[in-house]
């Protein structure tokens, strides 16, 4: 996973104790929003200053962009402060926030005096717009400089790195009850779902982070939401849930030093507790949603590690993992060394803890795990993410797969496949007595998952074939009679392959669990 060095890099050294975050009243927290929307503090509008398509594209004047010598505008100033973490001339802030936004700032710890530029200001926290909301974090780097940065073992991690953007969408916005969010730090992941959930908790190991998202939540006014501190579900007595997700620390580490990024030395010590807890915690029709850091290993793949980590009663549930980018692992931690953020001593270090473990792959990716509502034979299912992978796509396949488990084919006779339009395919011919023949049917398609799959050559006349107008069964019949399947094929065996065409997206079923 690559950030810029700037999101939080944990190379920078603690300088000092850092600002505590605020606990104001209704009424500032009101204050606050206005002071915010006067200025047109909002992601569109900070993405237009900045010339990026994202608020997760922002790059701050030390990272290289462009921009004035000095704010022209409030929301330059807001920018300067909270995004840039510059430090600005307090009579200049002063003109374009107000004398009264100035000081609501200071009085609620977000702006200090800084102690070496008489007369300026700067941010105590990162405050930034983000998916309709305002988030404050603590700080990426010190108004002072890289050098000077800010970071204890407790920092609350930046909501706006690119990581944080691919765990939140592959979160789906759909209405449930009970939310928990996991290792929440700002809260982020809680504070969007009160807007479709009945009632959210963030929960935190931190007392810092806690404060941080209930600083959040009052910032935007959200009530239906609880924060707490606590160990995972510790923070949670006896409570169960409709959807769980978490954003753990997930990268491996040789001691355990920041608590917002280090998950022991494999990187799945609190991803492997967050899924053993899930039976006593994940209600019927409920499901987990966890972006993290995992590992193939000799002995099984993430995906099948994953189940063993529910322990007893792992055939309670569906597992799927969509995997992002797979690493070497030595090899990810050796490019670290290159650029400086990681010593050779320690690479080798870890080299011999991956060889122990017998990790063939570092897998970064988002993996749900479901509890049927009703009880049925369970599936585990793994895909690589496609250039547009999305929830949507997820959904489906959880449905499909389900369904696939739960009626085992005895629907599938009845409907009429067709060829996906992002499926191609390859064959392979062999020149024998004369003629060529198929020897080898490859299928690829990148939507909606990236897949690659070696077929009988006879798949080649399926395909053809499935242009809506027939049925499986039908089709069965007719390849059968022509000779173009093998004599032992028959129905059921001829389904199952129609079924992974389907879950695999070369087929698909219009109107019936379709993508489109």
């Amino acid at each position: 996973m690559t950030e810029r060095t700037e999101k939080m890099d944990p190379t920078k050294t603690t300088e000092r104790t850092p600002f505590s975050p605020p606990s104001p009243s209704v009424e500032k927290c009101a204050a606050l929003r206005t002071l915010l929307a006067d200025a047109g503090f909002t992601a569109p509008a900070v993405c237009d200053r900045a010339g990026v398509a994202s608020i997760y594209d922002f790059v701050s004047l030390r990272e290289g962009r462009p921009g004035a010598a000095e704010p022209s505008d409030a929301l330059d100033v807001l920018i300067r402060l909270f995004m840039d973490v510059e430090v600005v001339d307090g009579a200049l802030a002063r003109r374009h926030l107000g004398a009264a936004g100035v000081g609501l700032l200071e009085d609620l710890g977000l702006l200090s005096t800084h102690a070496g530029e008489p007369g300026g200001v700067n941010a105590a926290f990162l405050l930034y717009p983000t998916e309709g909301l305002w988030i404050a974090s603590d700080l990426n780097v010190s108004p002072d400089g890289p050098a000077h940065t800010v970071l204890t073992e407790d920092a609350v991690y930046p909501a706006i790195t690119k990581n944080t953007r691919h765990f939140l969408a592959s979160l789906p916005a759909t209405p449930c009850g009970e939310f928990l969010e996991l290792c929440g730090g700002t809260g982020i992941a809680a504070l969007l779902a009160s807007r479709y959930a009945t009632r959210t908790w963030t929960v935190d190991i931190t007392e810092r982070s806690t404060r941080f998202a209930r600083f959040n939540a009052a910032l935007n006014g959200v009530s239906n939401i609880t924060a707490r501190r606590g160990d995972l579900y510790d923070a949670v007595p006896g409570q169960t849930f409709d959807r769980i997700v978490a954003h753990p620390p997930y990268m491996p580490a040789l001691e355990q030093k920041y608590i917002f990024r280090d998950g022991g030395e494999d990187g799945e010590q609190i991803t492997r507790r967050i899924v053993a807890g899930l039976p006593d915690r994940l209600r019927p029709g409920g499901r987990l949603y966890c972006t993290c850091m995992l590992t193939d290993r000799r002995e099984a793949n993430a995906e099948q590690r994953i189940r063993a980590m529910l322990g007893d009663r792992a055939d309670e549930f569906d597992v799927l993992l969509v995997t992002e980018r797979l690493f070497p692992p030595t090899d990810y931690y050796f490019r670290l060394a290159l650029t400086g953020r990681a010593e050779l001593g320690d690479v080798v270090r870890r080299h011999e803890v991956f060889q122990r473990l017998e990790v063939e792959r570092l897998v970064y990716g988002s993996f749900i795990i479901q509890r049927p509502a009703v009880p049925r034979p369970t599936f585990t299912a793994r895909r690589q993410a496609g250039p547009e992978s999305g929830v949507a796509d997820v959904e489906w396949l959880l449905g499909w797969e389900g369904e696939s488990a739960a009626r085992a084919g005895d629907r599938l006779g009845d409907m009429r496949p067709v060829v996906s339009g992002a499926c191609r395919m390859r064959l392979g011919h062999a020149y024998s007595g004369g003629s060529w023949t198929v020897e080898d049917c490859q299928l690829t398609t990148g939507a909606p998952f990236a897949l690659e799959a070696r077929c009988p050559p006879w798949t080649a006349i399926l395909l053809e074939k499935c242009n809506g107008t027939a049925s499986v069964r039908e089709l069965h019949q007719r390849l059968h009679a022509s000779g173009v399947l093998p004599a032992s094929l028959g129905p059921a065996e001829f389904a199952k392959l129609v079924r992974s065409l389907i879950s695999g997206g070369f087929l698909c079923l219009p109107g019936v669990l379709d993508t489109s």
